[in-house]
């Protein structure tokens, strides 16, 4: 990681398998200003797949992301609230992004999305096209580059609803 003091994200399984399909992980550790942490839930529950788990070992070993733990019981008891209505990554993401002032990465929408928009508010809430942005932004992609990992996350039945990354530098 940067290592620079900055926003938060926590990750959800959706951003982070995205980023394992496109082979860049490694932007979570490179995009200064922005400190990206997984919760013990989406690393256990949700990259479940050998070849997914083996990246994302790699990229908690490297520093890129960050493990962490629920311990605050006011969190734990919003997880438990949460985890009855949406999946147990999701609903750790928020909890932690809620009780923390942190930021989240999910690309799920409908009762997620509603949910993080009530809670944290619509600015506090980063899918994988916005982490590719900030990656564009700071210089640590080109257009085209992104506009492959589009093509590759399309292949993986994530489309994203623009033609070109172009469109949203505008």
């Amino acid at each position: 990681m940067s290592g620079a003091v900055g926003r938060t994200v926590v990750l959800d399984a959706s951003v982070v398998i995205n980023l394992i399909y496109a082979s860049r992980l490694d932007l979570l550790g490179k995009i200064e200003g922005y400190n990206f942490v997984l919760p013990e839930q989406v690393i256990a529950l949700e990259v479940t797949y050998p070849e997914h788990a083996r990246a994302l070992g790699e990229a908690l070993e490297a520093g890129w992301v960050l493990r962490v733990e629920s311990t605050d019981s006011v969190e734990i008891a919003l997880y438990a609230e949460l985890s009855a209505i949406m999946g147990k990554g999701e609903a750790a993401c928020l909890a932690m992004a809620a009780q923390r002032g942190w930021m989240v990465a999910c690309d799920e929408r409908g009762r997620f999305r509603r949910e993080a928009e009530a809670r944290i508010g619509r600015d506090r809430i980063v899918n994988t096209p916005g982490i590719i942005v900030l990656a564009l932004r700071r210089g640590l992609i080109s257009v085209e580059e992104a506009d492959r990992i589009k093509e590759v996350l399309a292949q993986h039945r994530y489309v994203m609803p623009f033609g070109s990354f172009r469109e949203l530098l505008e």
